[in-house]
């Protein structure tokens, strides 16, 4: 598989898509996390294209200052790779919609060309150095439907780098087992994505690790929360990122009340259990030397429930 799990626990499902006839390239990926599928392809050939990008990369590296959003350190570009005139960006673009039309077709039966084709891309450059992390983010937001990275160059030698890794975090909302019980500090995706930097780096348990590989299109919606480890590696990490828009599908998103009551618990774990510890302790004494049924309602309130 492409795509490694980050914990010897968890077991995404998992598969290869085959050739549908829709255009794209055969033989897709496709993991799960949670209810959230990920679609990986290595692109043969793909060397001579890559040194044609990296060269585009840091040629504009080199004169412009690039922008701060969800990477600590590194630079980033302006978002308009898909605009720069050059044959290597036409070919990534060509390759980004075939696959595209093979996700499409996977995870929409009797998909019509009105949704397989009609894409809008919006495509930027990610040059990361020693030391330099990518906060966690998503991609949600107006018509951006899916997500999609691009690995230009791993800047490590070998066939398997160390370093540098995304992850994405499980949202499903299953109950998974705690591991050594240790609290779990997540860096929340404001909108303000370089205060995510000074955070705390993220310990889920059940992240799903992406290794690095060049030639790699990776697919995944734009509402997958993701981030990138620290890399250590002595040369450029050079990556290709992606926005992919369309205005005939919609994502549902319920404003509701219950994921505020977790914003405790997700940021302050420990402090929580000690509460919830004593809070147990303190009813199962009280209901040993009085019932339930004559407990003022005050003292309900505060001791039974969560």
């Amino acid at each position: 598989m492409s795509i490694d799990d980050l914990r010897s626990g968890t077991q995404p499902s998992s598969g290869t898509v085959s050739a549908t006839g829709d255009g794209g390239p055969a033989g897709l990926e496709r993991t799960e996390i949670g209810s959230s599928p990920i679609f990986t392809h290595v692109w043969p050939d793909s060397a001579a294209l890559n040194a044609e990008l990296r060269r585009l990369v840091l040629g504009r590296m080199a004169t412009t200052p690039g922008l701060k959003k969800s990477n600590c350190g590194g630079w980033q570009s302006e978002r308009d790779l898909q605009l720069w005139q050059d044959p290597a960006i036409d070919t990534l673009l060509e390759r980004m919609r075939a696959m595209l039309r093979t996700v499409i077709a996977e995870t929409v039966p009797g998909a019509g060309e009105d949704i397989l084709d009609g894409w809008d891309i919006e495509a930027w450059a990610n040059v990361n150095q020693l030391g330099d992390t990518v906060a966690a983010h998503d991609h949600s937001g107006g018509v951006n439907m899916w997500a999609a990275i691009y690995y230009v160059d791993t800047g490590e030698t070998g066939d398997a780098p160390g370093s540098g890794y995304t992850r994405y975090m499980d949202m499903s909302g299953t109950p998974r087992p705690v591991r050594g019980d240790a609290p779990v500090a997540i860096r929340a995706t404001g909108a303000d994505r370089q205060e995510n930097c000074a955070g705390p780096q993220h310990t889920g348990d059940y992240d799903l690790q992406l290794r690095p590989e060049a030639g790699k299109m990776v697919v995944f919606p734009a509402t997958l929360p993701h981030y990138v480890t620290a890399y250590t590696g002595t040369d450029k990490r050079i990556t290709i990122a992606l926005n992919l828009r369309h205005t005939r599908f919609v994502v549902a998103d319920y404003a509701t009340p219950y994921s505020r009551r977790r914003v405790m618990w997700r940021n302050h774990r420990g402090a929580m259990l000690v509460m919830y510890r004593a809070k147990r302790l303190i009813r199962n004494a009280v209901a040993a030397v009085l019932p339930v049924d004559r407990w003022p309602g005050v003292l309900r309130d505060k001791l039974l429930g969560g």
